[in-house]
C-alpha cells in the first residue's frame, strides 16, 4: 500500500512519499546540476510553509515581488469547507498579504483546530498529485507522522488520527484527488530521526547504525518555532526531555530587529530565512529590497547565529544536569544547519549533526511505516 509521510511542522510541513523519493533517484541518475534542482530533486520531499492564505485575498500576483517565473503557488479547495479556497506553496511569502496569513501553529489543542484541518487535507493532496490512482479512483494510503513528545498522548494522537483517518476529497487547480487514508501511525517526534538513522528506505536495519537501537540517545530537534530535547532508551521514551516554545524563527527575527535598528527598512522574516538558505558565510549575508539596493546584513546574522546558539547549549546543560549516561546525541531539524556546530561539539564530543536534518524526522516516519509494510509481507 502508498506510505505516507508527515511532518506538520508549526513552521513548516515535509512531505515524502514513494514518488517524490523516485524524483530525487530520477534527478541524481540523470546527472542534473544541483542549482537547476528543484527541492524535490534534491532532497526527495515537498517542502511547504504551515500556512496558507484565503484565496480571495490573493488578489492581483502582480503585486507579488518580480520574478522571471511564475509564482509557485496552487489553489485548494477541500471537502470539508468546500464554500472557500486557499492559495499555499512556497512562493506565499512573495505576496503582499502577510497580515492574512492563516497560521496553523498551536501549542493547545492544535490537531483539533480547523486550520490543521485544512493543512493536513492539503498535505494529502499534495503528495497524491503525483499518483493518478488519486485522479481516477479512490487512492488507498498509509500515513505515518509525529508530534512532539508533549504531545504524544492519548487526546493527541487521537485527535490527530481522528483528523487524518478515512476519506478526504480535495481540488488542486480545478482536479479533484481522492484519498483514503486506511491506516495512521503517530510516533513521538524524535523517534523519527533515530529511525531515519537506524533503518534504510526497505524499513531494514542498517548495520552501521543498530548499535543506537540499545543505546542512551539525545535528540535535539531545532524546528523552525520549537526546540524539543528528549531521551531515547533502547528506542522508548525516557528523562529528561525539555520543550521550548522558540526555534529558529528567533534568529530570523532578531536579525529583523537588529537590520531594522540600523536603519534597513523593509526586511521580514521569511527574507531572512531566504537568503540564509540562499546565501553562505564566505560570501556575506545581503538584503536586496529591489535591483538598485543592496544592504550587508552579515554582521546581524552572525551575532544572531551566536546567540541562539548559546541558548540551544544552555537549554541542553539545564535539561540534562551534567548527566554522564549518554552515548549519543543527535542534533536535527533545519535549525541545526544554522546554528555553530563547532561550539556545540566543543562541549558534547559525542554529538553528530544528521544528515538531511530539515526532513529527517519526516524520512524517519516513512522508514517507520516501510518497516511495518515490509513485516507483513514476509
Amino acid at each position: 500500500m502508498v506510505i505516507f509521510s508527515l511532518d506538520l511542522g508549526n513552521k513548516q510541513v515535509k512531505l515524502v512519499s514513494e514518488k517524490t523519493l523516485e524524483i530525487k533517484r530520477e534527478a541524481e541518475a540523470s546527472g542534473k546540476k544541483n542549482s537547476d534542482k528543484s527541492i524535490v530533486e534534491s532532497i526527495g520531499a515537498k517542502v511547504l510553509p504551515s500556512h496558507f492564505l484565503d484565496y480571495d485575498d490573493l488578489g492581483d500576483q502582480r503585486t507579488a515581488i518580480a520574478s522571471d517565473k511564475p509564482l509557485q503557488l496552487d489553489k485548494y479547495t477541500s471537502g470539508t469547507d468546500k464554500d472557500f479556497s486557499y492559495a499555499w506553496g512556497n512562493d506565499l511569502h512573495l505576496v503582499h498579504a502577510e497580515d492574512k496569513f492563516i497560521s496553523t501553529i498551536g501549542f493547545e489543542n492544535r490537531y483539533k483546530k480547523h486550520e490543521f484541518r485544512l493543512l493536513t487535507d492539503f498535505s494529502l493532496a499534495e503528495l497524491a498529485r503525483d499518483y493518478e490512482e488519486a485522479k481516477t479512483g479512490i487512492l488507498e494510503v498509509i500515513v505515518s507522522t509525529g508530534v512532539p513528545t508533549d504531545d504524544f498522548n492519548g487526546t493527541a494522537v487521537q485527535d490527530i488520527t481522528q483528523t487524518l483517518l478515512g476519506d478526504h476529497n480535495i481540488t488542486v487547480n480545478n482536479e479533484s484527488l481522492n484519498i483514503r487514508v486506511k491506516e495512521v501511525h503517530v510516533n513521538p517526534q524524535p523517534v523519527g530521526t533515530a529511525y531515519n538513522e537506524v533503518l534504510d528506505f526497505e524499513g531494514y536495519v542498517r548495520e552501521e547504525n543498530a548499535s543506537l537501537l540499545d543505546e542512551q540517545v539525545v535528540v535535539v530537534d531545532i524546528g523552525g518555532g520549537t526546540l524539543l530535547i528528549d531521551t531515547l532508551k533502547n528506542m522508548n521514551l525516557s528523562n529528561p526531555r525539555n520543550q521550548k516554545p522558540t526555534g529558529a524563527y528567533e534568529i530570523y527575527d532578531r536579525v529583523v530587529n537588529l537590520a531594522t535598528d540600523a536603519g534597513i527598512k523593509g526586511i521580514t522574516s521569511f527574507e531572512v530565512e531566504r537568503i540564509l538558505r540562499e546565501g553562505n558565510t564566505s560570501e556575506g549575508y545581503f538584503f536586496r529590497p529591489n535591483k538598485n539596493e543592496s544592504f550587508p546584513i552579515t554582521a546581524y546574522v552572525n551575532k544572531a547565529i551566536i546567540k541562539f546558539t548559546r541558548e540551544v547549549l544552555n537549554t541542553i546543560n539545564t535539561t540534562l544536569k551534567g548527566s554522564l549516561r549518554v552515548d549519543t546525541m543527535l542534533f536535527t531539524g533545519g535549525g541545526s544547519n544554522l546554528i555553530k556546530q563547532e561550539d556545540i561539539k566543543e562541549q558534547y564530543k559525542y554529538s553528530k549533526f544528521v544528515a538531511d536534518s530539515e526532513i529527517a524526522n519526516v524520512l524517519g516516519f516513512y522508514k517507520y511505516a516501510k518497516a511495518l509494510v515490509t513485516t507483513r509481507s514476509e
